[in-house]
């Protein structure tokens, strides 16, 4: 049952563009948003950033610059993305060319359209807070060997510290807090990966389809993702639904007839909801 006087507000949305993907999104420390979108026509993979209380769009279409050759785009200006954030900037990343490993960081800030620092000789494996673990590869013998190192988040230099072998990196990752955690971010899981009281929420919600749904509680709510495959024709409906106990307090489309379904486009941080909407808008709804 939907409630009207209780229904949740889109505070802001925000449009990447006819044609273009909403692909990766991530928070920075001082409270921005910042995400990459794909425009499969011009084959570029472009940065945009968004404040989350306000929707000002403080970037967009930001290419990432190769920095030994300043005139050529970064990755072939489709094969990059964001490693990490720290503080209020951004860190990218370019991959190596015919192969999906991440080389290089750029340290970039996206509110004012530059790069602070950038290195295409590591690459980068942990955000340790003060410093980054990354590495550099050389050849011993023909082969490539891996050097294990860290760098200043805020400058790019070498730390000075022992040499690390790979079971103490591997250590090291280990502990490492995950992203999500570290920038305050409640992602979905599978329904039918999930937790018996979610299963019980759901029937009390009468959410279909059980098994092709993605939920988060947060509080005294749950969001789904309910994907819904037509028998006629095999294509796919995403929808989303807000559930405050058993009333229905905020619901969209997020994408149909397609050939696979909308997996993994919403999460919520710092109190609100974000979704991708039709690809090529990510939709910011207040949560209180």
């Amino acid at each position: 049952m939907k409630n009207q006087e209780e229904q949740l507000v889109v505070r802001w949305r925000f449009d990447a563009g006819r044609g273009s993907l909403v692909w990766q999104m991530m928070f920075t420390d001082t409270g921005d948003l910042i995400g990459q979108k794909r425009c499969a026509t011009s084959r570029q993979s472009l940065f945009f950033g968004v404040e989350p209380l306000t929707g000002k769009v403080f970037c967009d279409d930001y290419l990432l610059m190769d920095q030994v050759q300043q005139s050529i785009p970064a990755g072939e200006s489709w094969f990059t993305g964001i490693e990490t954030t720290r503080g209020g900037l951004g860190y990218c990343y370019a991959c190596q060319k015919y192969s999906p490993e991440h080389q290089g960081l750029w340290a970039v800030d996206f509110r004012r359209g530059r790069v602070v620092w950038s290195r295409t000789d590591i690459g980068f494996i942990a955000n340790l807070g003060d410093e980054f673990l990354v590495y550099k590869t050389s050849l011993f013998g023909g082969f490539p060997e891996r050097h294990f190192l860290f760098v200043d988040p805020l400058s790019g230099t070498e730390i000075s510290k022992a040499a690390l072998d790979s079971a103490q990196v591997h250590a090291i990752r280990e502990a490492v807090v995950p992203e999500e955690v570290r920038q305050r971010i409640t992602l979905p899981g599978f329904v039918m990966d999930g937790i018996a009281q979610e299963r019980l929420d759901l029937e009390r919600c009468e959410v279909p389809e059980r098994s092709r749904s993605e939920s988060l509680v947060y509080g005294d709510l749950m969001v789904v993702a309910v994907h819904e495959q037509s028998v006629s024709t095999g294509l796919w409906r995403s929808s989303l639904g807000v559930w405050r106990m058993d009333r229905l307090v905020y619901d969209d489309r997020m994408e149909e007839g397609v050939d696979k379904p909308c997996l993994n486009n919403f999460l919520i941080q710092s109190n609100h909801l974000y979704y991708v909407r039709e690809r090529e808008e990510l939709v910011c709804v207040a949560l209180s």
